[in-house]
């Protein structure tokens, strides 16, 4: 067992051997003691204490858990190497502890030697994060570690998971019965919200289930017995009903509850749903009522009523009537194998997975051998911030480095500053490794704070022997250093004590009443610091070198975005200008992204007015109801917003997304109106990462209206995970800061606010830890020993949370307070203050009401603690110094700045007349947008096969991706269908029709498609046609309707001039008999047979959709195409024409039906050729 009294730890003396455990407690100087220790085993220091012989920085592990804390470290490390290396040649340096490192060595010049090749070696030194060491293992020893050479690390599984979720739904909850579907709907709407559910137990190892069901039950199983537990308790009821009433009436239970107006209305209630078919697991409220145990406690005096349903109802109310544990058991299981089998086809590693696949690989037979070859790169390890470990993690180094000799681990760091659960971190793994270490050192001289402030910490969690509940993570007071006792804050020529408590005045409050108050209270102190320091009355300093108060020494610390946003609205009110940080909240999740959206909508179709009037009523615009109300008055000024957006529209098509919303912000000031209004400069910020976003994701999207799209997605399902899209932050030069506790650590700020953090939210999960093994449970029915025990889990982080917030400051820390009520009871009486880490240690855990909290706040102040109970009633606003302001001035540019270059495609040149319907649809499959209604009839045929854009991408992509020449496999194509949704009704309705389409003869040469070796064939043929000169409207349809009799019929072409590339897409390019044919498949519906395929209502089809116009373009493509990739290339010998499928009209036979047939001049490509080209004639095809 573990040391109870660690010992107190000194750098210059620590046994370098063995295991070794050092608690280092807030601003006790925990990086400054591993640069030391680093030096020591550098140059071998340390005499009887030191490692055996020197190590290179190649031989020392250091491991820590974010990229941040290991930049930080390194960069100390390297500066400590540095300082050390210019005593060594210098023979003295002004640091103490430099200078005892100095008496230890005995040749000063070759330490010197060995210390500057340590310094230029730091790059290669062997600081990481441990995600970062276990994937350097696992690649160095591949072999060993079963680690493929080549695997793509994904940051986020997210949509791993999301598909793995919607395939358990598939496979588990589509097949069920409408009854038990009602029941698993009642408790999640649909797979996401199962996967919100999962979400915290899929990181990491996944708990062990305190009661998990049988592993052969089923939905279906649990559903009967439920229901036959039901329907067994109805049965009693029915039996016992008419004796009921006597029995209760006649007890000694109270009649006030239980009274003669009441209890014939319950007894019916309760009678009239035990007639009732049972359906579902609800039960009447009422039911409770008649509980033995309740019937028992309502009864004050006298015999209580007893009978057999009595008890019968106790037992029945004790079992929850649920399938959320088994749904969740088997979901757990099944989402975790599905995910890790998924990634093993893709050949990717998550970032649990490198600890996972390491940890198992020194569990193989061959893992000591593996252990062995890392201790003998790294023979010592020093493992930083080790309180946010897992069981994994430990066990990883328990296996490398405990009870080894010629080896060394030092675990670092603080228990009480273990404040990252959500993200597996696992106190109690801390608490294991505490008992098996023997070794304990702590470092207790605080180089932070100031003494006043170091005291009231002391004073706060000394109120209790046990203040962070468990034996193993004790509270040992520290002492403040002696180089800070002349840290001064003065207000009004006072000295203000360290900690001072504000109390909200009242008997009981509720949480929204609190934050307000307190809110107010914070702004308004913070007000009263900025304008004394204006008039250099509010200094902070140390000693005579003291320095006004401003904005950015104030720190306010919070848990989460919604305090944040009383905050600031608070702040604003006084205009005391605030910035919030935090590295959890995604950009998408802001006002400003959904009316970008609504602003993106409206350039895309500016002759829609709805979606214009959106776009102008958004705060992003800043036109108010008066200037709107006069738009929609003024048809002309109406038309000229029009014209504007349409100018934008252009804009966007031609350069990007980016630079249309730039000329924007420009032309309506966008950017001057943000920031002289309220947290404009966040708005601002948060308006420009959202357009550097879509201009990244428009780089890998095929259309305006898939960026759109893309925009819509991400902001119906925001992922904070991503770094690219967490929140940045706007210059907090002279702002108010208001920062995450979860974020604060680690940090020091000079004046501290602690508005909310009376207020706590209890346990809503069942997982706990095990006390005697420290295995982490998830008790799924929550029965109440388990809710006590996440309980107390919840408590005890939330006092590592209070300890982490209050010592972050290094002069003063305000706290706000209230006899906190939480819920719908009266505001009287014993608070629940006590369930927070702040009211436990102020009231030793117990309740109390308001003034019992008064008086013990008034009985722990002292000089270090003050409490104020006096409300701010002055709400003037701040007045802030204003700058002089330089006069700027730039060059006007008088030319007109055009530039027609861009990328277009078949989409872009074929849209004509002011209409945009389809613009605003998604662009899967364009070609059948607008096209899904009702099928009315019953049989299953591919005229019935749903209509619209998402069924003709699925009906693309089967053809995509099949052999021709070989026969459909059924089981692929049942695959499919689930994948995109579809009732498995349809597989034999498909397999016949592809069967079919695959064997219609195409040509008259009798090629079909089930004759294409893979080898004749490619598909999805992408090419980018050059448009060297500029391209217009006109120019392209004079000649498309001189060449092309289907043209000829069509409306005029009307798109905006171009130069630039044509891109597009070729469904597939086959060869037959030495010729070349494009083949496009369409899933337009014409009619309720095949025998409405005709000709005629193709070509009607073709020119309706400027089908016309898509084949032309890409005869050209394929036409250059060839002419480049055969040597020999002769339009009339080698093009053999064009095919477009319309799939629904294809019926096998060797009609016309379902077929379209053309095939351009060479005249008319050669024209068209030219055109693109800019010259007469490019080249000339043969005739």
């Amino acid at each position: 067992m573990s040391d109870p009294t660690p010992q107190r730890l000194d750098p210059l003396t620590l046994p370098l051997t063995g295991e070794r455990l050092i608690e280092a407690s807030a601003g006790t100087g925990k990086t400054f003691t591993i640069g030391l220790l680093y030096l020591r085993l550098l140059l071998g220091l340390g005499q009887g204490a030191a490692y055996p012989r020197p190590l290179s920085v190649e031989e020392i592990l250091v491991v820590t858990f974010t990229e941040a804390a290991t930049a930080e470290l390194r960069g100390r490390i390297r500066q400590n190497i540095h300082e050390l290396r210019i005593a060594c040649v210098r023979g003295g340096s002004q640091n103490p502890m430099l200078v005892q490192l100095l008496r230890q060595i005995d040749d000063l010049p070759q330490a010197a030697s060995m210390l500057l090749a340590a310094e230029r070696q730091m790059d290669e030194a062997a600081i990481f994060t441990i995600h970062g060491f276990c994937q350097r293992m696992l690649n160095l020893n591949a072999f060993e570690s079963g680690m493929l050479f080549e695997q793509q690390l994904i940051e986020d599984e997210h949509a791993l998971r999301k598909q793995a979720t919607a395939d358990f739904w598939r496979r588990h909850c589509y097949p069920l019965p409408l009854s038990i579907a009602q029941v698993v709907a009642e408790q999640w709407s649909g797979p996401e919200a199962l996967l919100s559910t999962l979400s915290p137990w899929l990181q990491g190892e996944s708990p062990t289930l305190k009661y998990p069901p049988a592993v052969e039950e089923t939905l279906p199983e649990r559903h009967q017995k439920l229901i036959a537990r039901i329907d067994q308790l109805k049965a009693q009821w029915l039996a016992a009903a008419g004796e009921l009433h006597a029995i209760i009436s006649d007890s000694g239970v109270d009649k006030r509850s239980y009274s003669s107006k009441h209890l014939p209305n319950w007894l019916e209630k309760i009678g009239q749903w035990a007639q009732e078919e049972t359906q579902t697991y609800s039960v009447p409220k009422d039911l409770e009522r008649f509980a033995q145990s309740t019937l028992e406690e309502k009864t004050k005096k006298g015999v209580a009523p007893r009978h057999s349903l009595f008890e019968a109802i106790e037992l029945f109310l004790a079992e929850p009537l649920s399938l959320r544990d088994l749904v969740i058991a088997r979901a757990l299981q099944e989402i975790r194998f599905a995910t890790r089998k998924e990634k093993r086809l893709r050949a990717q590693l998550g970032f649990d997975d490198l600890l996972s696949r390491f940890d198992e690989a020194l569990q193989q037979p061959a893992g000591p051998l593996l252990a062995q070859t890392i201790r003998g790169r790294y023979p010592v390890a020093l493992i930083d911030e080790f309180q946010d470990t897992d069981p994994q993690q430990y066990r990883i180094f328990r296996t490398l480095y405990v009870g080894q000799p010629d080896s060394a681990l030092l675990l670092i760091g603080d228990p009480k500053q273990a404040i990252y659960a959500f993200r597996g971190a696992d106190i109690f793994t801390y608490m294991k490794a505490r008992a098996e270490v023997s070794a304990h050192y702590t470092l207790d001289t605080n180089w932070r704070s100031s003494p006043p402030m170091v005291d009231s910490v002391n004073q706060l969690f000394s109120r209790l022997d046990n203040p962070f509940l468990f034996h193993e993570i004790p509270f040992l007071p520290v002492q403040a250093a002696e180089a800070n006792r002349a840290l001064r804050f003065t207000l009004d020529g006072t000295e203000q004590p360290a900690l001072r408590f504000w109390l909200q005045p009242g008997s009981g409050v509720g949480v929204s009443e609190y934050q307000q108050f307190m809110a107010r209270q914070c702004a308004a102190e913070i007000r009263h610091w900025l304008a004394a320091g204006q008039q250099q009355k509010a200094l902070i300093g140390k000693g005579d070198n003291m320095r006004p108060v401003q904005a950015s020494d104030i720190t306010i610390l919070v848990r989460s975005y919604g305090e944040a946003a009383v905050m600031r609205e608070a702040l604003n009110t006084l205009n005391i200008p605030s910035v919030y940080l935090s590295n959890r909240d995604s950009v998408f999740t802001t006002p400003e992204a959904r009316e970008l959206l609504w602003l993106l909508q409206a350039v895309l179709a500016p002759e829609q007015e709805r979606a214009l009037r959106s776009a102008l009523a958004t705060s992003i615009m800043g036109l108010d109801a008066r200037t709107l109300d006069e738009l929609s008055q003024n048809e002309r000024g109406w038309n000229q917003l029009v014209d504007e957006f349409d100018d934008y529209r252009q804009l966007w098509l031609k350069r990007g997304v980016l630079p249309m919303l730039r000329e924007l912000m420009v032309r309506r000031q966008i950017a001057e109106n943000l920031l002289v209004s309220e947290s404009g400069e966040r708005r601002l910020t948060d308006l420009l990462h959202l357009g550097e976003l879509l201009q990244e994701a428009a780089s890998q999207l095929d259309s305006e209206h898939a960026l759109v799209r893309w925009l819509s997605q991400q902001i119906a399902q925001p992922n904070s995970q991503a770094s690219n899209q967490q929140l940045r932050l706007e210059s907090d030069r002279h702002l108010v800061q208001i920062v995450t506790i979860h974020k604060s650590k680690g940090l020091q700020y000079p004046l501290v606010w602690l508005p909310f953090v009376a207020n706590f939210r209890e346990a809503e999960q069942g997982i706990y830890h095990d006390r005697q093994t420290f295995q982490a449970l998830l008790d799924l029915q929550g029965d109440e020993e388990s809710q006590q025990l996440a309980e107390q889990e919840r408590l005890a982080e939330d006092l590592r949370l209070l300890y982490v917030a209050l010592t972050r400051s290094v002069w003063h820390c305000s706290v706000g307070i209230a006899p906190l009520v939480k819920g719908n009871r009266k505001k009287e009486g014993a608070s629940d203050l006590h369930k927070s880490a702040l009211g436990f240690l102020l009231q030793r855990g117990e309740e109390a009401d308001s003034e019992q909290l008064l008086a013990m706040l008034q009985q722990a102040s002292s000089a270090a603690i003050a409490l104020t109970t006096e409300a701010v009633s002055d709400e003037s606003p701040w007045q802030p110094e204003t700058p002089d302001n330089q006069q700027l001035s730039s060059q006007v540019i008088t030319r007109t700045l055009r530039d027609e270059w861009r990328v277009t495609s078949y989409s872009g040149l074929q849209q004509h007349g002011p209409a945009m319907t389809l613009d605003m649809l998604p662009r899967f499959d364009v070609d059948a947008a607008g096209e899904a209604g009702d099928v009315s009839e019953p049989t299953l045929t591919p005229h019935s096969f749903p209509r619209g854009a998402s069924p003709g991408t699925f009906l693309h992509g089967l053809f995509e991706n099949i052999d021709f020449t070989q026969p459909i496999a059924t089981e692929w194509l049942q695959q499919q269908l689930q994948q995109a949704g579809y009732d498995e009704v349809w597989l034999p309705v498909l397999e016949q029709w592809m069967a079919r389409i695959l064997a219609t003869p195409l040509d008259d040469n009798g090629v079909s498609l089930n004759q294409l070796a893979p080898q004749q064939k490619q598909v999805e043929l992408q090419f980018y046609l050059p448009i060297n000169a500029m391209l217009t409207a006109p120019a392209l349809d004079r000649l498309i309707r001189q060449h092309d009799p289907l043209s000829a019929q069509a409306p005029p072409l009307a798109f905006h001039q171009v130069r630039g590339m044509l891109k597009g897409f070729i469904d597939l390019v086959f060869c037959w008999q030495g010729k070349y044919y494009l083949l496009d498949y369409k899933s337009n519906w014409l009619g309720e047979e095949s025998a409405a395929y005709t000709p005629q209502a193709m070509e009607q089809a073709m020119i309706s959709h400027r089908y016309d116009l898509q084949y032309q373009l890409y005869s050209l493509a394929l036409h250059r195409y060839l002419r480049h990739r055969l040597a020999d290339y002769d339009y009339q010998r080698h093009f053999g024409g064009v095919l477009y499928l319309f799939l629904r009209g294809v019926d096998g036979s060797a009609s016309d039906n379902g077929v379209f047939r053309t095939r351009p001049s060479a005249e008319f490509i050669a024209a068209l050729d030219g055109l693109f080209a800019g010259t007469t004639q490019e080249a000339t095809c043969q005739d």
